[in-house]
C-alpha cells in the first residue's frame, strides 16, 4: 500500500477515532525473550520512521529495497 491509498481507506472510516499504534519493546530477561507489544496513541514525533533508500549506492538493482521509499508507522525497540 502507498500513502496516497492509506489516505483514501483512512477516508473511509469514523474520522472520531482515535488511531493507535504498535510499540515493541525488546526483552530484557529470560522470561520476555521476545520483547513485548502494547498499543499507544498514535504519536507522529515518536511513532513515524521514512527511509528514502533511491540513489543510494549500498541498495543495488535486484534488492527487493533497490529505488523504494518506505513510511513505517509503530515503534520497534523503542
Amino acid at each position: 500500500m502507498i500513502v496516497s491509498e492509506l489516505i483514501e481507506f483512512l477516508k473511509m472510516q469514523d474520522q472520531g477515532a482515535t488511531v493507535e499504534v504498535v510499540e515493541h519493546k525488546s526483552g530484557k530477561g529470560y522470561y520476555d525473550q521476545g520483547g513485548n507489544a502494547n498499543k499507544q496513541d498514535f504519536d507522529p514525533l515518536k511513532h513515524v520512521d521514512y527511509i528514502d533508500l533511491r540513489e543510494n549506492p549500498y541498495v543495488k538493482e535486484g534488492d527487493p529495497r533497490h529505488n523504494k521509499r518506505f513510511l513505517f508507522l509503530g515503534e520497534i525497540d523503542g
